[in-house]
């Protein structure tokens, strides 16, 4: 009876243990981290070359777009009064706009210029349906009682 209990310790250590090992390793490849622009900033030589996520507002009045294929972008993404320059080529979402809230990835160069793979966007609040319904009214337009928040 000793060694059959001992047999069934162990064969339970090692499936909790197995378990263990892959909850974990699952975690860690789907969390999500990314820097702030000061951060970057403040550690930007160590920085150089390896991926990172951004995370930053976009500067109004910053974006600007080849004129030549119209995929490429090169905005300014800030935090306070710190600011970094972003090239990307590809589409981007609608959302992309001045103060909106973004997220970059892709590798500082050694210019300093963050050179993104991919970009997402978040609507700045003026966007919001309070302000969309005001501009309806503004406009003539109406809308049913029901659709009012």
């Amino acid at each position: 009876m000793g060694v059959q209990r001992r047999q069934i310790v162990i064969a339970t250590v090692l499936i909790c243990g197995a378990l263990a090992y892959l909850v974990f390793t699952g975690m860690r490849d789907t969390m999500v981290f990314y820097y702030t622009v000061g951060e970057v900033l403040a550690d930007a030589e160590s920085m150089q070359g390896q991926p990172l996520r951004v995370a930053g507002k976009v500067v109004p009045g910053s974006i600007r777009i080849s004129q030549r294929d119209h995929l490429d972008r090169r905005f300014l993404i800030a935090e306070g009064d710190r600011s970094l320059e972003v090239l990307y080529h590809g589409v981007t979402p609608d959302t992309l706009v001045d103060d909106a809230e973004a997220v970059v990835e892709g590798r500082l160069g050694p210019d300093g210029v963050f050179r993104a793979t991919q970009v997402m966007a978040k609507c700045p609040s003026k966007y919001e349906a309070e302000t969309d319904l005001a501009k309806y009214r503004q406009a003539g337009i109406g809308a049913r009682a029901d659709t009012l928040p």
